[in-house]
């Protein structure tokens, strides 16, 4: 059986922050290697204007789709959408479900709805949007781009303390990013993380906490790697059972397929606080957290990426309501 891996290909001096979630052509060759333990061959695509020849000359089985495109809200989506176009099988969540996770209001709001607790949070883009924030959420307050990747504009800069402080934050945001930026209430504590593989059932992998050295999981760490997951992690007792149901929720909340990551802030009297979900995380077996969870759960980086291959094609051998039909139920 062949595979293919669609991957963005990095631009030189493109400088765009996007670009700080490519992998590395160590990486793309290791989850090559990887698809080739499981499938037998495996090619890679990287996603550019000649996608979708060179998808129609290679005839794969199944693609492997790590590709998070370039600039907007829909640029996760436009894979999938091409594969589903083309009718090809792939691994992980489809164009709908990766917008959605793009969307940090969105997921948050989907998340609230399903039961999972998430800090209370307003979606800004003006003056007046901030003044309002700044009236009903407590302080202090995280303001960030509300589809960035990577923890795109996240840092100490990020936390605002005072009221009087936030319109000047939302305005540098909105302008530095272009979008409108999402400004939730800031919780002090401990990063953790749990990961997700499979469908009906959807397995959780034992939750792991990411420790950086100035506590924060910020921009700058992401960049430069600088963190270690500590997996599985000691939590207060039940909490693990709580994160992995409520991580499923989550995952079925906005239609994720596969595999996914779920990220929490744990706060100092032990209560987790959703984040965000991704359902397209990074699966390098150098620095991506999941590869280290799914360690935690038994599976090697070849097991990983041949686990996830074969829960997809499970998947696409069955009859499933579409995540359209899900998300309007």
């Amino acid at each position: 059986m062949k595979a293919a891996l669609v991957y963005d290909e990095i631009t030189p001096g493109g400088g765009s922050w996007v670009e700080a979630e490519y992998e590395s052509p160590e990486t793309i060759q290791a989850l090559l290697d990887a698809l080739e333990a499981c499938c037998g061959r495996a090619v890679p695509i990287p996603f550019r204007p000649q996608m979708v020849a060179q998808l129609k000359r290679e005839a794969p089985a199944v693609v492997l789709n790590i590709a998070e495109g370039r600039a907007g809200p829909s640029r996760e989506s436009l894979v999938p959408a091409i594969l589903d176009f083309m009718g090809i099988p792939y691994a992980g969540a489809d164009g709908v479900a990766l917008g959605v996770s793009l969307n940090k209001a969105m997921t948050k709001h989907l998340a609230a709805r399903a039961g999972v607790p998430t800090p209370e949070f307003r979606l800004c883009r003006t003056a007046c949007d901030a003044a309002e924030a700044a009236r009903v959420l407590p302080f202090p307050v995280l303001v960030k781009p509300n589809y960035g990747g990577s923890s795109a504009g996240i840092g100490p800069q990020s936390v605002v303390h005072e009221p009087a402080d936030l319109i000047r934050a939302v305005e540098h945001c909105v302008g530095a990013f272009d979008q409108s930026c999402l400004v939730e209430r800031f919780i002090q504590g401990v990063d953790v993380t749990v990961g997700l593989l499979g469908n009906d059932p959807v397995e959780p992998f034992p939750a792991g906490r990411i420790v950086t050295p100035d506590g924060m999981y910020s921009e700058a760490a992401k960049r430069a790697h600088s963190r270690n997951v500590v997996c599985p992690c000691a939590l207060p007792a039940g909490l693990a059972e709580k994160l992995e149901q409520r991580s499923v929720d989550a995952f079925g909340a906005i239609g994720a397929r596969d595999f996914a990551r779920v990220d929490y802030m744990l706060d100092a009297d032990g209560r987790a606080w959703f984040l965000e979900i991704n359902p397209l995380p990074g699966l390098s077996p150098f620095y991506g957290v999941l590869p280290v969870l799914a360690e935690a759960a038994g599976y090697d980086h070849a097991g990983l990426i041949g686990a996830i291959i074969e829960r997809s094609l499970e998947r696409h051998s069955q009859t499933r309501s579409s995540v359209h039909e899900r998300l309007a139920r």
